[in-house]
């Protein structure tokens, strides 16, 4: 400490042959051209990781960094006028990090004759999980605490269209998708409509199912579904329907796991992924249900960006176009049947459908 006069010494780490001091750029730079010390480097602060692996892998945070200097909150999904529909278990609208995105609730479930729309969240309260895992992937607030959603300040509508036991009604589904549509005010091709329909679930198909799919398609409203966890040749329903992006699996290392469905659209992260729990957990959770999130979050993204930018909303088919033409190939060059058209690209969707 002789050589640093006036450094106020922190501590030592002697199997390191590092000293940690508080000192004076002069010192500093005195420090740093004596030929014994082989670097001097500022001790900077670090955090826990509140952005998850997924996030990253989809290229999410480069949209954030890129877009919200220019357009604000739109590039973390925020319109007034923007929601995602998650289709599921209902939402622990308490949570931490979703109490902020949670907006409107609508309630289907045929086994008990419960039907309600409104703003009594509480009718939405997530018995399960597994509707609170898919929101956090979507929406999770980048608050410093936890974790964060791919559109981290997205509205959400909660719609509890399977039970306790994560199981329902095709009935419900359609049902839930049709009062999304619909909206607060009960008609459909307004304002308060949902924007994106997010479906982490999925059955054989069925006629009532596809009908109330044709419906939100002819409102312009984009569905997401996942492709399933059975290891089939093929994508369930709704995700098997032309007009839905059917999503698959892929895991860290961009492999498709064995059980994600061949033949989806795209594929995104579904394995082993973090997400908001009931009662202020976390947890980690595999399959498609994770996967298809990633996409519904995207396509608010892009949503939410064009309109800031003075342009008007995509249709769904052009949506499609713009996801499948920025994927991430992976395996043979072009269309296959376990990638589909490869790993969603967050930021050159965002890039191509503000250019295109």
């Amino acid at each position: 400490m002789e050589l640093c006069r006036g450094c106020d010494l922190h501590f030592e780490i002697p199997e390191l042959n590092v000293v940690v001091v508080e000192a004076p750029r002069s010192i500093v730079n005195y420090l740093s051209r004596l030929p014994f010390v082989r670097y001097v480097e500022e001790d900077v602060v670090v955090r826990a990781f509140e952005v998850q692996w997924n996030v990253e892998m989809i290229n999410a945070t480069d949209v954030w960094s890129t877009y919200s200097p220019v357009y604000g909150d739109a590039a973390y999904g925020y319109n007034p006028t923007i929601r995602v529909a998650v289709v599921d278990t209902g939402i622990d609208y308490q949570h931490v990090d979703l109490r902020e995105a949670v907006t409107y609730c609508i309630v289907s479930l045929r086994n008990t004759r419960t039907f309600y729309k409104g703003t009594n969240l509480k009718n939405c309260a997530d018995s399960n999980g597994h509707g609170t895992h898919v929101a956090g992937i979507i929406a999770a607030r980048l608050n410093g605490q936890g974790v964060a959603g791919v559109a981290p300040k997205v509205l959400l509508y909660a719609v509890r269209v399977l039970d306790a036991s994560g199981s329902g009604y095709v009935s419900d589904v359609a049902k839930g998708i049709v009062e999304a549509v619909k909206g607060p005010d009960n008609t459909a091709g307004t304002d308060d409509d949902a924007d994106v329909i997010s479906m982490s679930l999925g059955g054989p198909h069925s006629n009532v199912l596809y009908d109330a799919v044709l419906y939100a398609y002819s409102y312009n409203v984009v569905l997401v579904a996942a492709a399933g966890n059975e290891g089939a040749s093929q994508p369930a329903c709704p995700a098997c329907y032309p007009e839905v992006i059917a999503v698959g699996a892929v895991d860290s290392n961009y492999s498709v796991p064995d059980w994600s469905n061949r033949n989806p659209d795209v594929v995104a992260p579904g394995v082993n992924v973090l997400s908001t729990w009931p009662k202020n957990r976390y947890a980690y959770a595999s399959g498609t249900s994770m996967a298809c999130p990633h996409v519904s979050a995207t396509v608010a993204l892009i949503q939410a960006l064009r309109l800031a930018s003075g342009l008007r909303k995509l249709t769904p088919s052009e949506v499609r176009e713009v996801l499948i033409s920025t994927a991430i190939d992976l395996g043979p060059p072009g269309y296959d049947e376990v990638h589909g058209y490869g790993l969603v690209d967050a930021y050159a969707a965002v890039n191509n459908a503000l250019t295109s």
